[in-house]
């Protein structure tokens, strides 16, 4: 080898160390912002202290940072919605004995303001797994009264009852939704741990507030990457930034897997676009969601009032769930938009990225969906591995994020892109 082909060959291996770190990096960059966003002071990214503001803050300081471009005046768009919260302590006694919130039991976001004390009924599922009254127990002015029972919130006949209210057992863990704090119902629902209760417990006592806004100003936070040859086309990539917040001053709910991970992964992906000799051909737009968690209401606003019109968008990519990866993605809607579900998988095999990308249908589970409604192409695409086992609980904390796959997504994703011209 001569002198030159060896300065050559160094120059070579120095660049790919170059690149292999700067993939290093950004996990680490990832892995700061799902400790950030899951720390107390961002309170669940979710609707008492304004912790929503406060990651939406953080993220339009990101994207100042990379100089993304405005659609407007702001990267933020302002919009409203109805919820529910409770800012202040929620006591609950199970025959004195007080429970932890959070970790002992959750309150239905949909729960009215109570003090009081309740007898309680259970009404538990017999051998052939009909629910029936305790034979014992008085059902007589059940209005004045609480059921325990170990059937599904979802599934329990509600208009068959009128109690002050209702306890669901849960196995081993709580977990919690703001999905039904759009409105106040008059009766108040807890899920209770199990082996926090038993049937010799006969009182049930309740003290908390509530609070409920009939409009909650929030905002998503967009910005874009103008393309260097068709800049009136666009790429999108999403991921919703908010949380479940926080259930009184004692409970806050952390969301590292959901979505603090898509939420990293978007702003890595944002640092990567930024750089100068990564300028795609086409746009890119950046659009952080808030109100995920309370029933996709950040993207629907968004599709109903668009910074830009929608029928140029080429594709959408949403990401929501992305901490794990050990068993590869599952990419929905892969399954409508074959022909580019062929080409996500092609750039895979080629590559040997993951494990396997998996196909999906379509599916109204997170923000892609009103795009995909109004004829936009899109994949919401999740991670699939055991490492993340934590959901809508106080524990799905940044260590419940290992980004067991994390830059292999995120080489994907960028090949994926580049085939859009």
């Amino acid at each position: 080898m001569s002198f030159m082909q060896f300065i050559k060959a160094l120059f070579a291996t120095a660049l790919l160390l170059i690149s292999l770190s700067g993939f290093s990096q950004n996990i680490q960059y990832a892995k700061s912002i799902v400790d950030s966003f899951t720390s107390p002071s961002f309170h669940g990214r979710g609707y008492v202290n304004d912790g929503e503001k406060t990651a939406a803050e953080f993220i339009a300081g990101e994207f100042e940072k990379s100089k993304l471009k405005l659609f407007g005046e702001s990267y933020f768009q302002a919009f409203a919605l109805p919820m529910n919260t409770f800012p202040d302590t929620i006591d609950v006694f199970v025959d004195g004995k007080r429970l932890v919130p959070g970790r002992d039991f959750v309150l239905s976001s949909s729960s009215p303001s109570f003090d009081g004390e309740f007898e309680m009924l259970w009404f538990m599922k017999d051998t052939s797994g009909v629910p029936r009254f305790d034979k014992n127990m008085d059902t007589t002015s059940i209005d004045r009264k609480v059921i325990v029972t170990d059937m599904n919130a979802r599934k329990f006949p509600y208009e068959n009852h009128n109690p002050k209210g209702y306890v669901f057992l849960q196995d081993e863990k709580t977990m919690w939704h703001v999905s039904d704090g759009w409105k106040v119902k008059d009766f108040f629902s807890l899920q209770i741990v199990e082996s926090k209760i038993s049937r010799e417990n006969k009182i049930l006592r309740l003290k908390y507030k509530n609070r409920f806004f009939e409009e909650y100003p929030t905002q998503n936070v967009i910005g874009y990457i103008e393309g260097k040859k068709r800049p009136n086309s666009y790429f999108v990539f999403t991921a919703h930034y908010d949380h479940l917040g926080q259930m009184g001053p004692e409970a806050y709910f952390p969301g590292g897997n959901d979505n603090a991970s898509g939420s990293a992964m978007l702003l890595d992906l944002v640092r990567y676009y930024s750089q100068s000799e990564n300028q795609p051909d086409i746009s890119i737009a950046f659009m952080a969601f808030s109100a995920e968690e309370a029933g996709l209401l950040g993207s629907r606003f968004y599709t109903e009032n668009p910074l830009f019109p929608l029928k140029q968008i080429k594709f959408l990519v949403n990401l929501d769930m992305v901490g794990s990866g050990s068993k590869g993605i599952k990419v929905v809607n892969g399954s409508v938009f074959k022909k580019q579900f062929d080409k996500l998988v092609k750039i895979n095999r080629k590559n040997e990225y993951l494990l396997k990308v998996n196909t999906r249908g379509e599916a109204a589970n997170s923000d892609h969906y009103f795009f995909y409604e109004k004829g936009v192409p899109s994949f919401f695409i999740y991670t699939l591995g055991p490492e993340c086992i934590e959901y809508h609980n106080i524990y799905d904390d940044s260590k419940n994020v290992p980004f067991t796959e994390y830059e292999d997504l995120f080489r994907l994703l960028v090949e994926f892109e580049k085939t859009f011209k």
